[in-house]
């Protein structure tokens, strides 16, 4: 093989990885979103919600990317977080975020909710019990879980 094909070759992987790696993936966060931007829906009650979407918020020169959990109520979202991670310090600074569902990015803006509604902590109980219930029952009691947790808004921008 001609040694400028090996070093093509190298210089795609490199490339490659440096995608991948751009991408969160699990806990771990990345700083690229994807996804095409479009208009925020009317209605979130309509939209077909997956257990995890996607959250962009400023941290520095990049984005912060997430993959976090989201739950609609009152055709409103919601997300939460630990009010010590790295996302939920960006979206307190600045509120201005970006959501991806699917294949679809929606320009946001997150409202940190100081004193958090029970009824969306239980929601969120509710909707992730039966297929992350290791998680769910390491979550604090109610009133701690309520108290301590950092709630998001998003609403369209």
């Amino acid at each position: 093989m001609p040694r400028w094909l090996s070093y093509v070759l190298v210089a795609i992987i490199v490339v490659a990885l440096g995608v991948a790696i751009a991408a969160p993936i699990g806990p771990m966060p990345g700083f690229r979103l994807g996804g095409n931007l479009a208009t925020v829906p009317a209605h979130w009650s309509s939209v077909d919600l997956p257990e995890e979407v996607r959250l962009a918020t400023a941290s520095g020169l990049l984005p912060h990317v997430v993959i976090i959990w989201v739950v609609e109520s009152d055709d409103r979202l919601y997300v939460i977080g630990d009010p010590e991670s790295t996302w939920v310090e960006g979206a307190t600074r600045s509120p201005d975020v970006r959501l991806r569902i699917g294949d679809k990015a929606y320009d946001m803006r997150a409202t940190r909710i100081e004193s958090g509604p029970r009824e969306i902590f239980q929601k969120y109980i509710d909707r992730y019990k039966d297929n992350y219930p290791e998680i769910i029952e390491g979550f604090p009691p109610m009133e701690e879980f309520s108290k301590g947790a950092a709630l998001f808004e998003l609403a369209g921008r």
